[in-house]
Formats: structure tokens, C-alpha cells, sequence
């Protein structure tokens, strides 16, 4: 458990920095320039996931149950997965209308990827997972709030699409082989 918590602590630290620390991330990228500072950022950033990677089946072998999942968390989660994929996509691309509604559609793919997992795990290693992930997105969520305002860049629906499109994408690709593979776990309620 105490890798998979120093994984999950620190990958979720490590990208807190430019939420709770502006002035950190400010300095380091004046001192260092920004690409080497997006180098140290990512080498951290995987070093934190690769502990929490290595850890999770050490944490979810010794974990508490908490009870049984209803059948119909299942299915609600099945359908909170696609429309958070779609999300983190817009996230990640240029400013669409998907982003212009939203303001931070990524933050939002997270909070629901995270709370439908919070739906169908009822163990420890799951509830501070996705409760650490759903936590970390709401907090940053608030502390974007207190920044100044950005002007706003001209939305194009053509990045709406792209998301769509590769969030719908990646649901399948997940769907048929790469939740089992990866994880273990089918995310087909029922199978």
C-alpha cells in the first residue's frame, strides 16, 4: 500500500503545482526555461505513476470491501465513462464549444471518471484512487476560479468533433480488449 499511496500522492502533487503553486512553477520555468521544465515535470510525473502502477496490486490485495456493488451502479458507470473520455479528449485539444460550455472540460471528464469508479468499487485502494482523483479535480477546479480572468480564444466546432470522435474511439478500444488487458477488470457489466 505505501508505494501505490506514494505514487498516487505524488503524481497528483506534481500536477497540482501550476493550481496551489503559481509562483514555484513561475520561478522554475525562469530559472530553467519552459521546455526543460516540462521535462522535469513529465520525468516526475511518470516516475509518480509508475510507483502507483507498480503499488496498486500490492494496495488492492490487502484492501477492505466495503460491501456489494448494485448491479445498477454498473450501468450507470457505463454510461458516465464515454462522456468523460469525450471531456479529458476536449481537454487536451484547442478551444471547441465543448470547452467554451464547460470552461474546463477536462477537469470535468476527470470528476465523472472518477465518480463513476467511486459507483463501482467498494474498496479502500478504489475509494483513494478516484476519491483522491475526484478530490484533486474539484480543488483545482476552485483555485482556477481565483485566477484572472483569460480572454477566451475563438471556439471551432471541428475540435468538438475530434473529441467526440477519439473519446468514443478510445471507449471502444477500452470496451473490447484494453480495460481487460490493463486492468483485469471487464467493464461490460455482466461479463
Amino acid at each position: 500500500m505505501l508505494i501505490f499511496l506514494i505514487g498516487l500522492i505524488g503524481f497528483l502533487g506534481i500536477h497540482s503545482v501550476h493550481a496551489f503553486m503559481p509562483g514555484f512553477r513561475s520561478g522554475m520555468i525562469a530559472k530553467m526555461g519552459a521546455m526543460p521544465w516540462k521535462g522535469v515535470y513529465a520525468l516526475i510525473s511518470i516516475v509518480f505513476f509508475v510507483l502507483m502502477v507498480i503499488g496498486y496490486p500490492g494496495a488492492q490485495a490487502s484492501t477492505i470491501y466495503f460491501g456489494t456493488v448494485p448491479e445498477g451502479m454498473k450501468h450507470i458507470n457505463s454510461l458516465l465513462i464515454p462522456i468523460a473520455l469525450v471531456l479529458a479528449v476536449a481537454g487536451s485539444l484547442p478551444r471547441g464549444y465543448i470547452a467554451r460550455t464547460l470552461k474546463h472540460p477536462q477537469l470535468v471528464g476527470v470528476k465523472l471518471w472518477a465518480l463513476g469508479h467511486l459507483l463501482v468499487n467498494w474498496d479502500l485502494t478504489s475509494f483513494l484512487f478516484f476519491g483522491g482523483f475526484l478530490a484533486w479535480a474539484v480543488l483545482v477546479r476552485i483555485s482556477i476560479k481565483k485566477r484572472p480572468p483569460v480572454a477566451p480564444k475563438a471556439p471551432n466546432i471541428i475540435w468538438d468533433i475530434v473529441a467526440v470522435l477519439a473519446g468514443l474511439a478510445l471507449t471502444g478500444w477500452l470496451m473490447m480488449s484494453a480495460h481487460v488487458y490493463f486492468f483485469n477488470v471487464s467493464p461490460i457489466p455482466g461479463m
